[in-house]
């Protein structure tokens, strides 16, 4: 043999032995990752053979890690926590003196169901459920969980979860709603997105203080169950069921709203006993502007969203034809201005004789002076009154009281700049941009609130808490702090003031706040004279068009109360009635000045 084929065959063999070689230490290789690994064997601590199970984990999450809102009184609004039945569809092998199949139908019984809804439940389930009905999981009482816990069944579980919204969610429009939103999550949280802190199908906040918030919502994971089964859905022995939530005594972080959650479910109910289809309330701190209550309606659920429906968006926040509530604004600007004499007289009969402008009263109110004019809405006063003023200074006014800009809280938050806490907040509108301020037909509708004019419920509301701060423009909160989880402070947002370029002058205010007595005393506001509370204020009627092209009516209130003492200002505001329908805003203003007499009382007692 040549020395050509002895190479050869070392080579060969060379090779063989390096094959060997790798087939051996692959074959050690798996034999040590199934037998040696498990129990945390490897070099990072990872127990391989705990892992190679997860994907047979059966999971339910608990609780999405979402930050919560609380009213002014630490009152929960979102996230309560309940006890739910978690159900997990495996088998289990009966115990002895233990009928499993007998064991889960005695649950049944215990939550208070008929057998074939428990079984038409749990029979077709694939993967771990929670009881529920119509879409809600149901709340157990304390003695039924310990009765299904006593069963021992690992199919079963009594569990603490968070729900969200509750089925009669409070302040919902102004909570708003969570839900995917791929595009916003790539455009505003970029940087999260990029990190795999928010996927697309994250679900965020998409109106309301969801929205506005949502930066400190976001949680750093959430608790969830799981129960590990082999292939034939059989709990894994040692693995079981585990609990797993983030360990961090700092989040979620809890927003603390200025609600009274106490008063605002008590405005809504209210909304509804009086059948107030369309409208909203706003309640306000008259010293500062704090937002108490703020209900609109229709009813909206966060948890069932249709877009297209258009319920979700929050009335209080949106500008509509504010009617002779307006004329607090043209009563100023000719107080200041002097564009009328303190005992000056005009005569109302029903007419302006030009413009076809007419007043609500057909026959007329006869010899009135402003300060009667404006108890009465007399429309005729008011056009006269704005004819000496103008179209500018009438604007001017109306900006002077803020009632062409957004007046809820904003300012600079940690680093983002101009920070809003409400969300999509309307600025008002006195002239539309293409209006002609000279025309004096326009003129005389605009000083009634009606023509281009546009006011926002909030903005109603504050224009109160203006008059009674002499002049000041408060700037509402709806959110006063965020908070870790363990309640130490992560950020205030202390109440300011707007500064419009020229405040009236407190005694202007003050007159105003006066014959807003004499409006209830006297004027179109006498039904309130039986409220539990002395009130003051100034009625509006705006005439609009229903969306069925016929003609309709909004129907306002503004005031405060008590009025020997006020503590809150309020705006009520029912929309798009029929024309010549009964004014429905007076007795709604009187119920909900009622329930903060009553919630005055109760915790004046406490």
């Amino acid at each position: 043999m040549d020395n050509g084929s002895k190479l050869q065959k070392n080579r060969i063999f060379i090779v063989l032995l390096l094959v060997i070689g790798v087939l051996t230490a692959w074959n050690l290789r798996l034999l040590w990752i199934q037998v040696a690994a498990s129990r945390s064997w490897t070099e990072r601590k990872i127990d391989l053979v705990e892992n190679s199970v997860i994907q047979r984990a059966q999971g339910l999450v608990l609780d999405s890690g979402r930050g919560d809102f609380t009213d002014r009184n630490g009152v929960p609004l979102t996230g309560t926590p309940q006890k739910a039945l978690i159900v997990f569809p495996i088998h289990e092998e009966e115990a002895a003196g233990n009928d499993t199949a007998n064991a889960m139908d005695r649950v049944a019984s215990i939550i208070n169901v008929p057998l074939s809804a428990w079984q038409s439940f749990v029979r077709p389930l694939k993967g771990p459920a929670i009881w529920s009905v119509s879409g809600r999981p149901v709340s157990l009482t304390d003695a039924q969980a310990a009765k299904i816990e006593a069963l021992g069944l690992k199919s079963v579980r009594a569990m603490t979860i968070k729900q969200r919204y509750a089925e009669r969610q409070p302040a919902s429009q102004v909570l708003g709603f969570i839900g995917q939103n791929p595009e916003r999550i790539t455009r505003q949280f970029t940087d999260q997105f990029h990190k795999g802190e928010l996927q697309l199908t994250s679900r965020i906040g998409n109106s309301g203080l969801e929205k506005t918030f949502e930066p400190w919502l976001q949680g750093i994971g959430p608790s969830s169950v799981s129960l590990f089964t082999d292939g034939l859905k059989r709990p894994l022995p040692g693995l079981d069921m585990r609990q797993l939530a983030p360990s961090n005594p700092y989040y979620p972080l809890k927003v603390i709203t200025t609600l009274d959650s106490g008063i605002q479910l008590q405005i809504e109910r209210a909304l509804e006993r009086l059948h107030v289809r369309e409208g909203a309330v706003v309640v306000l701190d008259i010293r500062n502007g704090d937002t108490i209550a703020m209900a609109s309606t229709p009813a909206f659920q966060p948890d069932h969203v249709d877009p297209a429906q258009g319920n979700w968006s929050n009335k209080a926040l949106k500008a509509v034809a504010p009617g002779s509530i307006f004329k607090t604004v043209t009563a100023a600007a000719a107080l200041e201005e002097k564009a009328v004499k303190a005992q000056e007289t005009f005569d109302c009969e029903g007419t302006l004789g030009k413009y076809g402008f007419t007043c609500w009263k057909k026959e007329g109110h006869g010899t009135l002076t402003l300060e009667e004019g404006f108890a009465q809405s007399c429309n005729i006063v008011f056009a006269k009154a704005a004819q000496r003023l103008g179209g500018d200074k009438l604007e001017a006014y109306a900006r002077r009281l803020a009632l062409e800009m957004p007046v809820g809280w904003s300012g600079d938050v940690l680093r983002r700049k101009g920070f809003r806490q409400w969300d999509a907040e309307e600025q008002g509108q006195i002239y539309a941009a293409a209006s002609d301020k000279t025309d004096e037909g326009a003129l005389v509708q605009t000083a009634i609130g009606q023509r281009d004019v546009l006011i926002t419920p909030l903005q109603a509301a504050n224009l109160i808490v203006t008059l009674y701060n002499q002049g000041k423009v408060a700037s509402p909160r709806i959110v006063q702090e965020i908070r870790f989880q363990n309640d130490r402070l992560y950020q205030s947002f202390r109440p300011h003031e707007l500064v419009p370029a020229k405040p009236i002058k407190p005694a202007t205010a003050k007159r105003l706040l006066g014959w807003m007595t004499e409006t209830v005393e006297r004027g179109t506001g006498k039904a309130l004279r039986s409220a539990k509370w002395g009130l003051a204020g100034k009625s509006g009627t705006a005439q609009v068009r229903l969306t069925n092209g016929q003609p309709g009516e909004n129907h306002w209130f503004i005031g405060y109360g008590p009025t020997e003492q006020p503590r809150y200002a309020a705006a009520v505001l029912v929309q798009n009635v029929p024309e010549g329908s009964s004014h429905k805003a007076i007795p709604l203003f009187k119920e909900v000045m009622d329930i903060l007499a009553d919630s005055s009382k109760k915790k004046s007692r406490s």
